[in-house]
């Protein structure tokens, strides 16, 4: 006997589609990234490397939508920096970063380079992670999200299941 259908209309059917086709699109702009090759970015001194690195964190902060003062905070409050705690004997923490510092940073970054470790306070405040990108690509290297990650390790799944699914086929075809 026959199963019938019986579709309740006041449920929702699922569409796919959407999902499936963004999936697609993404896998593809990722393997096709992938497969680009590395081109080194050269810079011509340590002042270039300075400048660029400053104007990799003005981005930032413009994609970001933060401000200056708010970043300034973040930093601090990243790596726990307080006026008693920097006060101490023995000191608990640097002295906390200022909004004249960061602009010293930014504005003049030639005479007052950005220390390297701000980066990861820069990359964990913002979520976004140009400037160390920025220095990455230098050498050719890219920088990868975590999500950018996941969607490449499925990708490589996804193609080794089609090879898997290509050799059952293959081997079902021969014993017949």
């Amino acid at each position: 006997m026959a199963r019938r259908n019986t579709h309740n209309p006041d449920q929702l059917s699922l569409d796919f589609t959407a999902q499936v086709d963004g999936y697609e699109e993404i896998k593809s702009r990722l393997i096709e990234a992938a497969s680009e090759p590395a081109h080194p970015v050269s810079v011509e001194s340590e002042m270039e490397a300075c400048i660029e690195i400053a104007a990799a964190i003005k981005r930032t902060l413009r994609e970001s939508g933060m401000s200056r003062e708010q970043l300034v905070d973040g930093i601090n409050a990243y790596f726990g920096r307080t006026e008693e705690g920097a006060q101490k004997d023995p000191a608990e923490c640097r002295k906390p970063l200022t909004i004249h510092g960061l602009n010293n940073h930014l504005s003049k970054p030639c005479d007052y380079p950005i220390p390297a470790y701000y980066l990861y306070a820069i990359h964990h405040v913002t979520g976004i992670v140009e400037p160390g990108a920025t220095i990455v690509a230098a050498e050719g290297a890219q920088v990868a999200t975590a999500e950018e990650v996941r969607l490449l390790q499925l990708g490589r799944l996804d193609e080794t299941i089609a090879e898997m699914q290509k050799l059952k086929k293959q081997l079902k075809g021969g014993r017949r």
